[in-house]
């Protein structure tokens, strides 16, 4: 799934300008670029110098990394990158953000704050909101920026009423991380958990239409709707000790209050467990490689004041990405062939069956990366490609058989050849001595091996060649009667017209393996991408079913408060049911296939007009067949 990635130290990802903007660093780009395994985002917004930092060094598994700092300066400046495998899920590299403090007082920029804190929310699997002291008003007034994204990102390119409401779709777990945290977790003398504790200070103040109150709840009802996953995780000051806190970077863990040790570790475990890999719609997977087009891209769309859109995200990156996987699929294609196939093969069976192993594997690859291959255009391509790089290998295996058949015939008739020079076959009863000096050519050139797919046309152009010669012998030779010269004529016309047939029923048996060929391609790719249809629907059935879960917690907290908004959770949930109603009737009903396999005719018609008919039906059998199973 591609090699680990282990970086030393951090590197900056997004930059701050001098001209007040914001961009992708080359370098980290780079790196990201080299990342093929999937990646898993973490990323820390909050306050400057509020400890940020060390949080996301214990994710790191580092004591040193992203820079504590110990003075009232903040330190981290644009976001900052640490890739490192993860902990516990092989093959995967955890990506971990540190974004600059918000509300630098050096800065005086609350535009580059909101910028940051967008970006944030965009690449992040997981999204940390670091804060201390309590969770209060105060605190939540940090977090106005949530109420803002909507100005900066939506989600489809068309104007949608309930934009808002979709956001938790596409949006990463919200943790929210308490520091120096000194009070006692209970709520009307009741002892409450960290997340009761969140959810309690998130409550809506009643009626909620005075002034007063919409300004209180306004941060609230943004980050109940944008983040419908939510953790509350509070620590204890690591140390009375000024000094240890000023250099948590260099003092052994030893020093620390055992509860925040213990806190931080519950933190790290949590994290690692819940936050999953990056999933933008659209895109199955963000791998490294995926993730540093998407840094790039939201980082233009968002420092030139434009709106980052996400559906437009996706097709640019799919456009670029599905281009890049059809060349990765047909150089596969090429290089395998060439690993794989001895020219001449002995037969085209073994030629064609080859091309397909090694095709399939190819399509296997174009899968894996591409994603959003509207009316499967590039897939289409990658078949047309294979097809005429097959073709040319196809010629070439006839080509190096031909020239390996003509080889043979020349060394093995090269004595009948001396002969025929010398007219040794000139004389009475010579053409008795020529036919079978000719038979044994054959009888030799028939038990050689490594011939090919063009041994019998290469044998019977020889033959031909050779009739004239035979006839004007057989006419001068003068131990035969007339009778006997007609005899033997006819004798020797028969076998060539016996030679003919049997070439003209090889090539027409090659041209029908070539189309079954065609058509057992076709299927094979056919259904490689039911397989991805099949799992991406699964996907997005969880992901539905996931935010149905969420909305529902929403609606019934709201219910329990007596607000209004449960109204308008219960429409989204509705709403919600209604699209996993319309995958589950997807899912049993293989008509809706009939588009893509409309699309493979069509191509199919570009390779061979003569198999449309075949293949098409042929492949609406099996789609039937397997979309049956998959039911079952």
């Amino acid at each position: 799934m591609g090699s680990p990635m282990k970086m030393e130290a951090p590197v900056c990802l997004i930059n701050n300008t001098s001209d007040g903007k914001l961009e992708a660093n080359p370098e980290a780009i780079d790196i990201l670029s080299r990342i093929t395994q999937p990646v898993v985002v973490v990323s820390i917004v909050g306050l400057y110098r509020t400890g940020k930092s060390y949080l996301m060094n214990k994710l790191a598994g580092a004591q040193k990394g992203f820079n504590l700092g110990g003075s009232v300066q903040a330190e981290t400046k644009g976001i900052w990158m640490w890739c490192v495998p993860h902990p516990r899920r092989l093959e995967h590299t955890l990506v971990l953000l540190d974004t600059e403090g918000l509300g630098d007082v050096e800065k005086g920029d609350t535009k580059n704050d909101i910028w940051i804190f967008s970006l944030a929310v965009l690449l992040s699997s997981a999204l940390v909101y670091n804060s201390k002291g309590t969770i209060d008003q105060d605190a939540l007034n940090k977090l106005r920026f949530v109420g803002e994204l909507s100005d900066l990102i939506k989600v489809k390119s068309t104007d949608n009423d309930d934009e808002e409401a979709e956001f938790s779709e596409h949006f990463p777990i919200f943790i929210w991380a308490v520091r120096d945290f000194t009070l006692k977790l209970v709520i009307d003398g009741q002892v409450v958990t960290e997340d009761e504790y969140l959810e309690n200070a998130l409550k809506l103040k009643t009626p909620e239409r005075t002034p007063k109150n919409e300004d209180y709840n306004k941060p609230r009802k943004y980050l109940r709707m944008y983040f419908g996953s939510r953790k509350c995780f509070v620590f204890d000051q690591p140390s009375a000790d000024k000094e240890v806190l000023q250099k948590m970077e260099q003092v052994p863990e030893s020093q620390f209050k055992p509860d925040f040790v213990a806190q931080s570790k519950k933190f790290c475990d949590y994290v690692f467990k819940n936050a999953e890999v990056k999933r933008v719609t659209g895109i199955p997977l963000v791998t490294g490689v995926r993730l540093a087009k998407l840094a790039k891209t939201y980082t233009e769309a968002i420092s030139s004041s434009n709106v980052a859109c996400m559906e437009e995200v996706v097709l640019s990156l799919s456009e670029t990405e599905n281009k890049a996987a059809v060349q990765d699929a047909i150089q596969y294609y090429e290089s395998k062939m060439d690993e794989s196939v001895v020219f001449p093969t002995e037969t085209l069976d073994q030629f064609l069956y080859l091309s397909r192993r090694c095709e399939n594997e190819a399509v296997q690859i174009f899968m894996k990366k591409s994603f959003k291959d509207k009316d499967q255009k590039f897939q289409n391509q990658l078949i047309e490609l294979v097809q005429k790089k097959k073709d040319d290998l196809c010629r070439m295996n006839e080509t190096k058989s031909r020239e390996r058949c003509e080889t043979l015939i020349k060394k093995l008739s090269a004595e009948f050849e001396e002969a025929l020079a010398a007219g040794t076959y000139s004389v009475p009863g010579g053409h008795k001595q020529f036919m079978q000096d000719l038979d044994a050519i054959q009888e030799k050139y028939k038990t050689e091996m490594g011939k090919g797919v063009q041994a019998d046309v290469v044998l019977k152009d020889y033959l031909m060649s050779k009739k004239s010669i035979g006839n004007n012998i057989l006419k001068s030779d003068e131990a035969l009667t007339e009778n006997e010269k007609k005899m033997e004529e006819e004798k020797a016309t028969r076998k060539i017209e016996e030679m003919k047939s049997q070439v003209l029923q090889l090539e027409e048996s090659q041209r029908n393996q070539k189309k079954k060929d065609q058509m057992k391609t076709m299927e094979e790719n056919m259904m490689q991408l039911i397989d991805k249809m099949v799992e991406e629907r699964r996907l997005m059935k969880c992901q539905v079913e996931r935010v149905i879960e969420e909305k529902n917690r929403e609606m019934q907290r709201y219910r329990s408060q007596g607000s209004p908004h449960a109204n308008m959770y219960q429409a989204q949930i509705e709403d919600l049911k209604e699209k996993n109603n319309k995958l589950k009737a997807d899912q049993s009903d293989s008509c809706d296939f009939l588009p893509v396999i409309e699309a493979f005719k069509k191509v199919s018609c570009a390779i061979g007009p003569s198999i449309i008919e075949m293949a098409g039906d042929m492949i609406k059998k099996k789609v039937t067949e397997k979309w049956k199973k998959y039911q079952a």
